[in-house]
């Protein structure tokens, strides 16, 4: 439903401003993050920088979109950018790593409202018919924030100071609340106030003891089972509640539905694929040509393609339909993939350049009609939900992928690394290939044996998408009713 009263144009600017701290913020970290332990020390730990802030925004992000519905966008928007701000000035004044990851931690909760409500606001106050346009936009500046922030950590860091990487968000920020405080009308749904703490509870501790198994997998067995027990018990706990209270804060009735099905699986698998390959392709272009800046390199086609294209094909919603569009750019990545399978060491840079900016692309088509399909699907009371949903399943793809193709690629280049002077394992390789400009004999071909099976497998999971996307129905039959979840 479009707000009359509200400022549209100076609304959407401090949407685009919410959306930049959010995706500028990884890259410009990772740029950073060599000086920042040359500063602060704790190589050890240098993982856990991302892996905090990963971890609590994609826990935080379901509760932010439920409750944004109940109680206010505009509220939830004001405080998920001040506790992003505020995080982010602390951690500009970290004095060790482990205060920085605590802090990191902490704007992970505000990164994990600006992942989700800000493309909310934009689905309430854009109509049905120009939706796909405004979450163009942002995607849009979505990828070029993830494009300029290697060159502006790079200048911020030569020229400034590490701890100014995480103060620009502060003016950032302010700039944001005062144009939406003078510009948006208040936009919440006619939904019952009622919380489900208890599921939100339990959907937390399951996906925080997941994503912690993962991200600790590789370092003692033990643990890892003890936390996916506990994961999985607290998704069997999750259903449980879920089914009993009145007002879910994911009503397990939407499962039931088609259209929220597959839009929330073919973000999460497509994410799972784009993520890894944003992670792994550096490693492999830097083992050949040596350096970071080629590395960096490796990223720009994505960024570009994927920013792009979600321009384009968020304004061409209307014109071919969102489930056209999601059908094209899953065939799109798949064809990507498939020709990333056949990668070898003598590869030109051009032709990586070119596979991975399709990779972009496909990637680019798919983003903002998967969001406006399921916008649309649930309406305006649930718009937080429906945004939220899908945000938090891609964030998932994309963290589960990197982890799990990163095990895969650990597997299969085993062996050989035990070859390569000062490398035992994946962390080994990307810390040597950080501090060194020229790259250790032989691991080139241990790497491309490595990332070729990656997109191996990518490819299949690519070929999953694209027969998921295959089942969306038409617009049409998406426009129909679909259960509350409410008993």
């Amino acid at each position: 439903m479009e707000q009359p009263t509200s400022n549209r144009r100076l609304v959407t600017l401090g949407m685009m401003l919410g959306i930049f701290l959010a995706g500028i913020d990884g890259t410009i970290v990772s740029t950073a993050m060599p000086t920042v332990v040359a500063s602060i020390g704790g190589l050890s730990l240098y993982s856990w920088v991302f892996a905090a802030y990963m971890l609590f925004a994609a826990i935080s992000m379901p509760l932010f979109g439920r409750l944004s519905d109940i109680y206010g966008r505009k509220r939830f928007f004001y405080i998920g950018v001040v506790v992003f701000v505020l995080a982010s000035a602390l951690a500009g004044a970290a004095q060790s790593m482990d205060q920085l990851i605590v802090f990191r931690a902490v704007q992970g909760i505000g990164a994990g409202a600006m992942y989700a409500i800000p493309y909310t606001i934009l689905g309430v106050i854009y109509p049905p018919d120009q939706r796909g346009k405004a979450i163009g936009y942002g995607s849009a500046v979505w990828g070029v924030s993830s494009v300029i922030g290697p060159l502006l950590g790079y200048l911020i860091v030569v020229t400034l100071d590490w701890r100014w990487v995480f103060y620009l968000s502060v003016p950032v920020g302010i700039v944001a609340i005062v144009l939406v405080s003078r510009s948006l009308e208040e936009t919440t749904g006619e939904v019952e106030r009622q919380v489900d703490y208890g599921g939100a509870l339990a959907l937390s501790a399951s996906v925080g003891a997941i994503l912690l198994a993962l991200e600790l997998s590789e370092s003692s067995i033990a643990l890892t089972g003890g936390l996916l027990v506990v994961g999985l018990g607290s998704v069997l706990a999750f259903i449980r509640i879920e089914r009993s209270v009145r007002v879910p804060i994911l009503p397990l009735s939407l499962f039931e539905d088609r259209v929220f099905l597959i839009t929330n699986a073919v973000g999460f698998f497509s994410s799972f694929v784009i993520f890894a390959a944003l992670t792994y392709v550096p490693l492999f272009v830097q083992s050949v040509y040596g350096g970071a800046a080629s590395a960096a390199l490796a990223v720009f086609p994505i960024s570009i393609g994927w920013s792009g294209m979600s321009f384009v094909s968020g304004r061409q919603v209307n014109r071919f339909g969102e489930r056209r569009l999601i059908v094209t750019g899953a065939a799109i990545m798949t064809a990507s993939f498939v020709a990333g399978a056949f990668w070898t060491a003598s590869l030109s840079l051009l032709a990586i350049l070119v596979n991975v900016f399709v990779m972009g692309v496909g990637m680019g088509m798919i983003t903002p009609p998967l969001l406006t399909t399921i916008q649309n699907r649930l309406g305006t009371e649930q718009m937080g939900l429906a945004t939220s949903s899908q945000q938090f399943f891609r964030n998932l793809g994309g963290t589960i992928g990197v982890t799990v193709l990163g095990i895969v690629m650990t597997l299969v280049m085993n062996d050989q690394l035990d070859a390569v002077p000062g490398v035992s394992d994946l962390g080994d390789l990307q810390r040597v290939l950080l501090d060194s400009s020229t790259p250790p004999d032989g691991l080139t071909l241990v790497l491309t044996e490595g990332l070729t099976t990656v997109f191996a497998v990518s490819f299949v999971i690519c070929l999953l998408t694209f027969g998921l996307s295959v089942y969306l129905p038409p617009a049409h039959a998406q426009a129909q009713d679909v259960p509350s979840g409410d008993d």
